[in-house]
């Protein structure tokens, strides 16, 4: 997909150039360099509309609970509350946003009392990049480097070939055997790794962690997860006297992540002092692995890295690494609900069904055939939402607006846009502004 900016119709006709403004009247004002005056064309023959990429995002927060919507649509925010069958939550982008309670599918609420150690990627200072087209490594920057060295390793980076690129907080590659990572200075013996991932019609994705190496995925120490649009297996290389070799760990998983839309948000749990690793995808466990060898890893095992297996392109961002609780699902308990009621999942893998009256504070309060409860927004993992009677049909003449950083999308009309401003109203949420510089793409598909 062309990332430069630029509008598409459906047609088929792609104009590159700049968005000048939406007039409800006339239509979008796009800038073109070689037409004069302007274009004015008609929102019924748009496709889509993609944004360049925008250096002023210094609002810009990684939000902790996660909201999906029947349609859907999802976005991050911060939980102020519900009441009266409405979920308020606060966005970077859009203040406070007011969503139905029969509107919203599923609500991550993350409320965690564990540190988060790392979230980005936000400068390519502390990154290492290998360029598989000439063989060199691009070292991390030093803690007091300037902007001029930053900028200039940056484009050493994007001018490369055979590298990944750093672009508008995400790393983004379409060269086979390009590598990425970093070190850290502490990772947890209870940790996650975290990022999300978007790729064109195939991604084949080699990523390395608790590694001692950062040009090469196989002959140094560290794990490997390889995951590929169709499988995912689990890898352990070591390095002894100078010779790496590599062994399977258990049994690979079976995957589709097309039909996720090419794209998802991977999770990589380690406990080390079990010796397991676990994989989710979107938030779902997929697998859990046991080394049993128990070999230990170097003291210096601390990195990271991501390598591109194929010449399609692929990005990551909102990569984090974090404490984790170390629970798993044991496969024996009901995760999702029977759809009848709301279904509240624990972190503990407790659940319980029932009616979800509110949300105050640290706190829900919950409805069950046996008691109305209390309970602490840190217990929980997850929560469903009764299958709703609420329409998921959009609106004709509604636009899908996409977040940056495949961080979620809303639909819903545009009944205003200036001064850096989208209006949107939705029969999900009541009307809300948010910053434009926030969205990457406008698709005109309703």
């Amino acid at each position: 997909q062309l990332k430069d900016e630029h509008i598409e119709l459906k047609s088929g006709d792609i104009f590159r150039g700049s968005f000048e403004k939406l007039d409800l009247d006339s239509g979008v004002i796009w800038n073109h360099p070689h037409v004069s005056p302007q274009l004015k064309i008609t929102p019924a023959h748009i496709k889509h509309i993609q944004f360049g990429e925008n250096k002023a995002l210094a609002k810009t927060k990684i939000h902790s609970s996660k909201i999906t919507l029947i349609n859907g649509d999802g976005l991050s925010g911060e939980l102020i509350g519900l009441k009266n069958r409405t979920l308020t939550v606060n966005t970077w982008h859009g203040g406070d946003i007011h969503i139905k309670q029969s509107a919203i599918k599923s609500l991550i609420p993350g409320f965690t009392a564990l540190k988060t150690l790392y979230e980005g990627p936000k400068s390519i200072r502390t990154w290492v990049f290998y360029d598989a087209s000439s063989g060199k490594l691009i070292k991390e920057l030093k803690a007091d480097s300037n902007a001029s060295q930053i900028e200039s390793k940056t484009r050493q980076v994007n001018t490369a070939q055979g590298t990944w690129r750093f672009n508008n907080n995400s790393l983004e590659a379409k060269y086979s055997q390009a590598r990425v990572g970093r070190q850290f200075k502490e990772i947890p013996a209870v940790a996650r790794f975290d990022f999300d991932v978007e790729w064109s019609s195939y991604m084949n994705l080699y990523v390395n962690f608790m590694s001692d190496r950062l040009d090469s995925y196989s002959t140094g120490n560290s794990y490997c997860l390889r995951l590929n649009t169709s499988y995912a297996y689990l890898y352990r290389y070591t390095r002894r006297n100078g010779v790496g070799g590599g062994r399977n760990i258990g049994s690979n998983v079976r995957i589709n992540l097309n039909e996720l839309g090419n794209r998802a948000r991977i999770s990589i749990r380690i406990d080390r002092s079990k010796n397991i690793i676990a994989l989710y995808i979107n938030e779902k466990f997929l697998k859990k692995w046991e080394d049993a060898q128990q070999d230990e890893l170097p003291d210096e095992a601390k990195g990271l890295l991501f390598t591109s297996m194929s010449s399609n392109s692929v990005a990551i961002n909102n990569i984090s690494m974090a404490e984790w609780s170390g629970t798993l699902p044991n496969g024996s308990k009901v995760t999702t609900g029977n759809g009848a009621e709301d279904f509240v999942f624990f972190i503990n893998e407790d659940s319980v069904s029932g009616n979800l009256l509110g949300i105050q504070g640290d706190n829900i309060t919950f409805k069950t055939s046996f008691a109305e409860l209390p309970i602490p927004l840190k217990n929980i993992s997850q929560i469903n939402l009764a299958h709703p009677a609420e329409s998921a049909n959009i609106q004709k003449g509604s636009v899908r607006a996409v977040l940056r950083g495949n961080k979620g999308s809303l639909t819903g009309k545009i009944s205003d846009w200036k001064d850096g401003k989208i209006t949107l109203t939705s029969p999900f949420f009541k009307k809300a502004s948010f910053d434009e510089n926030a969205f990457e793409r406008i698709e005109f598909k309703y």
